[in-house]
This record gives C-alpha cells, structure tokens and sequence, in this order.
C-alpha cells in the first residue's frame, strides 16, 4: 500500500506535534528501513554537510533487539538530506541535549548514551517493534488509510518518481541491490509519472499560440475558401 501525496501530507500534518516527528519525515521523504532509522547513530550523521550514512540497523526477533549492518552491500549508503529533514534533526539534536542535561541533574550518569539519533527521553533506543505500534496508533487516530510503517518507504519512491527523479538514483537511496528490483517494485505506478516527465519540459517552453490547433485538419469547403479555391455547390458533381 502506498499512499498518494495527499494522504502523505494529511498524515504529516495530522503527526507535526509529535515526539516521533523527525523521525517519520526522514523515513517519507527519504526512504528508510525501520531498523535503519532506530539504529541511526549520530556519528554517522553529518548534520553540517547535511548527509547521513546508513551502516547499521536494528533487527529483531520477537522482542529481542540488536545492531547488524544493512541488508546487503547496496544498503549501506550514503543519503543526502533534504532542507527540511537536516532542519528537523537539528531541532531534535538540540532537544536530545536538553533532556540529557535534566536526567543528570537528577542523577550523574542517569542519562544513557546509546549515541543513536531516536531516542527515548533518557538516551536508550526505541524498539522497533514500538515504533510500527506507535505509528499503527496514529493512524487509527486520525483515521488514516492503514499502511504498515515499512510502506513509508515507498511513499519516498513514488514521491521521488512524481518529482521527476531517475529509477537508478530511486534506487540507491532506497538501497536496492538492484535497479531490476527497484524497477519491478514500482512498475506499476511508473507510467502515471513518466507521461508527467514527458509533459513537464512543455511547460518550460513558452508559446504565443497552440501549434497542434493551427495544424489541426480543416473541412474541405473551409480550407478551399482560405486557399482562393471556390467551394463546390451542393448537388454538384466532383468530376
């Protein structure tokens, strides 16, 4: 299930007050596995170049939870972040310091330091079983089309494909192993888009009249009667 751009948008908004915000709108707009946005470490997030490196995730089975490298070698990538994302986990690093300081007010050390970007008020990881729980509850909320929090993902491919963006480069941001399975997976939504891309240059080329109407073909008396050729009489024969 992907949602359209409309519906991405009404669940952004609906969610913009939430701890978890920052988080969603890394996923939506670029591409993130689950694991990968729970186990975003800050070293590997550069927040002055505005890039984070995916090189680790986490994983679970049943409740149990550890760190692992992507997937496959195409998964670990390097994602340039937008404006607004780079803004957003800015606002979060700061607030991240802020509750840091006020746990170790309260007691030296209290504060976990996981060094993971999402975080929970005293440092330690979010699972990210929680996470999908989390997002499931939002949805019902705000009476959302359901959607499984993986499928932010592909709100991030047919956001980019709609953007006019290549498959290849869809492709190494969502850290496919290849560009057949990229291609496969959003087949069936490409054509909408690329009839789009087609369109899009039409508009960047301004024209004083429409030259596909002037070409347009012409009744025969009409274009006898432009032309300095006299019509034919009704009832008249052609020969």
């Amino acid at each position: 299930m992907v949602w359209t751009p409309e519906q991405t948008g009404r669940f952004l908004d609906c969610v913009a007050k939430h701890r978890l915000y920052p988080m969603f709108h890394l996923m939506v707009f670029r591409g993130l596995r689950r694991g990968e946005a729970a186990g975003l470490p800050w070293a590997e997030t550069d927040l002055e170049l505005g890039v984070a490196h995916i090189s680790e995730q986490l994983v679970t089975s049943d409740y149990e939870v550890w760190e692992d490298t992507p997937k496959s070698d195409s998964g670990a990538r390097t994602i340039v972040l937008d404006s607004e994302t780079k803004k957003l986990l800015e606002l979060w690093q700061a607030r991240q310091q802020v509750e840091r300081g006020e746990w170790e007010k309260e007691q030296a050390h209290a504060w976990t330091n996981s060094g993971l970007v999402f975080t929970w008020e005293n440092g330690t990881s979010y699972h990210p079983n929680y996470l999908s729980q989390v997002f499931s509850r939002l949805l019902d909320k705000h009476g959302l089309l359901p959607v499984r929090l993986h499928d932010l993902r592909h709100c991030a491919a047919t956001l980019s494909l709609a953007a006019g963006i290549h498959m290849k480069a869809i492709q190494v941001m969502l850290g496919h192993s290849s560009y057949g399975l990229t291609a496969d997976t959003y087949t069936s939504v490409l054509p909408q888009f690329e009839q789009a891309q087609a369109e899009a240059p039409l508009l960047l080329v301004p024209r004083a009249t429409a030259v596909a109407r002037e070409l347009a073909p012409e009744t025969s008396d009409q274009g006898m009667a432009e032309s300095g050729v006299p019509g034919r009489v009704p009832g008249e024969s052609a020969t």
